[in-house]
């Protein structure tokens, strides 16, 4: 058994939908579970405008009987409440004035131009809608009921922001990541980071990027601890852990690139390129360092899981040059509402997806339907991986 899920909508549609199968019974979830996590996607300073608008109050409409799991598919609903601006433009049946609702000028960096070309288009408005960034929403969402599961089995994580722009903060992921998340919310919400000493600066420069209505990019990391060894497998390339985790992360739009653990680092030589194994009575087998971010050759190894993303500046309102697909002319893309940093938001989605595709993993190693089953088998996994093989 593992877990899947689909979503549906566009960013000025009615709603945003979403199902998640696979979960097992008698997992607890609250509202208070999803109004917290999607509350987190909406923080950060230098977001845009919408995060004042949206609620993202998530309607369960499947799959919850008295706030826990049933073991049948989980279904949401997030209903769009900036759809006002466009409610003509993206009716299902309804005639619209299609002149007035299209864009025919195409905006670099973002997915317009290759959506339109792949359809056969002149207008890219069918394409901004479903490759926006508020498809991740309905993702964000969909990862409480696995988070929830993570947590019963005492897992727990944390998104860090490591670098804006140019301007990195200082971050020892050789630290217990525990450490790392008590940090990072003694400097509050503005950027999630462990380094309170780079706020102002970040802040600086958001404000300036601000009025340039410009954007910025960076670097953030997702982190999970204790995780049994073993999750993914080395036997075939789509059954590695690192391909699905790097796939899923590199699904967030502006995601260009993803590290394992301290990869660029070690590939430069500029820290080992492997961590020294230990064995103990007490506590089983660990590494003295975790440069390798917890997973070798295509699995968990019980260190803790480091994934780190690179995310370029958002293309809104760049002003490079393009084309009107109407006329084939010259033009410069109308002005687009945008976050002048929206790494906040990514990490909580890059943290989000990770949960979903872990739950899974957990849930093919112990085979369980139901939590009890699952805590149990994954109890006695622990137990036997603390001691040496017979």
């Amino acid at each position: 058994m593992s877990l899947r899920f689909l979503t549906a909508g566009e960013s000025h549609g009615s709603a945003l939908t979403g199902i998640l199968d696979g979960m097992p019974a008698g997992v607890k979830v609250t509202r208070e579970d999803f109004a917290a996590l999607l509350a987190r996607r909406r923080q950060g300073y230098g977001r845009g405008p919408r995060q004042q608008l949206e609620t993202d109050k998530v309607r369960v409409t499947a799959g919850l009987r008295a706030g826990y799991t049933t073991g049948a598919p989980v279904s949401l609903l997030i209903e769009n409440v900036a759809r006002n601006e466009l409610h003509d433009y993206m009716q299902p049946f309804a005639e619209c004035d299609a002149h007035k609702s299209a864009i025919a000028v195409p905006l670099p960096g973002h997915a317009d131009l290759a959506g339109a070309l792949k359809y056969g288009l002149n207008d890219c408005r069918n394409i901004r809608e479903r490759a926006s960034a508020r498809e991740t929403v309905m993702r964000t969402a969909l990862s409480v009921p696995p988070r929830c599961l993570l947590r019963a089995l005492g897992i727990e994580s944390v998104c860090l922001l490591e670098q804006l722009a140019s301007v990195a903060a200082k971050i020892d992921y050789q630290r217990h990541p525990a450490e790392l998340a008590s940090l990072a919310a003694e400097a509050g919400t503005d950027f999630m980071t462990p380094d309170k000493n780079v706020v102002a600066n970040w802040k600086a420069m958001v404000d300036s990027a601000a009025a340039a209505d410009k954007s910025l990019g960076g670097t953030a990391a997702v982190i999970f601890w204790n995780l049994p060894a073993g999750l993914g497998s080395h036997n075939q390339h789509d059954l590695r852990l690192d391909t699905r985790l790097a796939a899923l992360l590199m699904s967030i739009p502006a995601v260009r690139g993803v590290e394992v653990g301290l990869g660029q680092q070690q590939a430069h030589g500029q820290c080992p390129a492997a961590d020294p194994v230990t064995f103990s009575s007490e506590a089983g087998w660990l590494r003295t360092s975790n440069y390798a971010g917890g997973l070798e050759g295509g699995m968990t190894n019980g260190e803790p899981l480091i994934l780190r993303f690179h995310m370029k500046p958002l293309p809104a309102n760049t002003g490079l040059p393009s084309v009107d697909l109407q006329t084939g002319q010259p033009a410069t893309p109308a002005f687009y509402r945008s976050d002048t940093q929206a790494l906040t938001a990514a990490a909580v989605v890059a943290e989000s997806v990770v949960a979903i595709e872990l739950a899974s993993q957990l849930l093919e190693m112990t085979g369980g339907s139901t939590l009890e089953q699952i805590s149990t088998r994954l109890e006695d996994l622990r137990a036997r991986q603390k001691r040496l093989p017979r």
